[in-house]
């Protein structure tokens, strides 16, 4: 019987999600509450959970952005679906998937997508650390059951995301960069702390980077009374680059928003700079590891990849039209 999740369902579905997921970090009763029941876009009516003998063996979530509703355009999203690992094949996932795809239909939407995109997304550890973990997977694991479900559900990969990590315990800056960042200092070029009292330019950056999520993270992050410390790229104080708030999160992860580079200092080997300061301005205050994803045509990757940064994990993106 597939019914809606109510709140006494809450100590089985944390423990179905414990028992059976792999990669994925644990949740206790509280933190699930605080991670997916209280998430801005999470309705009741949209979580399922398939009871066999009064046990729960299955749970699901679709989900539609609440500012994407009225836009028929956007996709609805499947940021879970899991079933007991002794009750797969059976059938049973199917039945779960088939009940999202008609509460998504019923909402007016004709595409159900596996997505980063959907926010509600769950933090895993990366393989072969010490619970080095991230944020978000931001699709499905490559070749995992649910990969492999999906596939075999009519499922279309439509895009790739790839998961990289940085152990900075052992970060040495390579020696390439640090000549790169010597020969730019003589023309220059540094790469600093920004210091509001100091540098200027930031009206005429966000317009040459053009990028409004970027734009909007620098905005929340100095808008605040102490806002985190960030690197910057200028050149007599006039700023060209960004690196986004800087601290060290409880894990032991290195805060991450991304970098921008102006379009008109680019070729100088300044973003693979700013990225290698990050990482030692990151492991010098006390930071263990950075981890962030990226698609695989962001031309960007091999500036991480040169910068120490290796790729541990890829995600399938995914849709099917419903």
């Amino acid at each position: 019987m597939i019914r809606l999740f109510t709140l006494d369902d809450l100590t089985s579905v944390v423990k179905l999600w414990n028992e059976n997921t792999v990669c994925y970090k644990p949740f206790t009763s509280e933190t699930f509450k605080t991670h997916v029941l209280e998430h801005p876009d999470f309705k009741s009516d949209g979580a399922f959970v398939l009871e066999v003998d009064n046990k729960i063996i299955g749970f699901a979530i679709g989900l539609i952005r609440e500012y994407e509703k009225l836009d028929d355009t956007k996709p609805g999203y499947l940021p879970l679906l899991l079933v007991d690992k002794n009750y797969r094949r059976n059938g049973y996932g199917k039945m779960l998937l088939n009940h999202v795809e008609e509460y998504i239909k019923l909402k007016g939407k004709n595409k159900l997508k596996v997505s980063y995109r959907s926010t509600l997304n769950f933090p895993w550890y990366i393989p072969n650390t010490n619970k080095h973990d991230h944020a978000g997977a931001p699709g499905a694991f490559v070749n995992s059951d649910l990969y492999l479900f999906l596939i075999n559900n009519e499922y279309l990969v439509v895009d790739h995301q790839d998961a990289f990590h940085l152990d900075l315990e052992k970060y040495e800056m390579p020696k390439k960069v640090k000549e790169k960042l010597e020969k730019n200092k003589a023309d220059g070029y540094v790469i600093e702390t920004y210091d509001e009292n100091r540098h200027f330019g930031l009206d005429e950056f966000y317009e040459d980077i053009n990028d409004e999520a970027f734009i909007r993270v620098i905005k929340q992050n100095l808008a605040k009374t102490k806002p985190n410390p960030f690197l910057v790229v200028s050149k007599d104080n006039k700023v060209y680059g960004w690196t986004g708030a800087m601290y060290t999160e409880e894990s032991g992860r290195a805060h991450f928003d991304g970098i921008a580079i102006s379009p008109k200092i680019r070729g100088l080997g300044l973003g693979q700079g700013l990225w290698c300061s990050l990482g030692l301005y990151s492991k010098e205050h006390g930071s263990k590891f950075m981890t962030f994803f990226t698609g695989r045509t962001n031309h960007a990757r091999y500036i991480y990849l040169k910068s120490g940064f290796k790729i541990i994990q890829s995600f399938a993106i995914m849709e099917k039209e419903i």
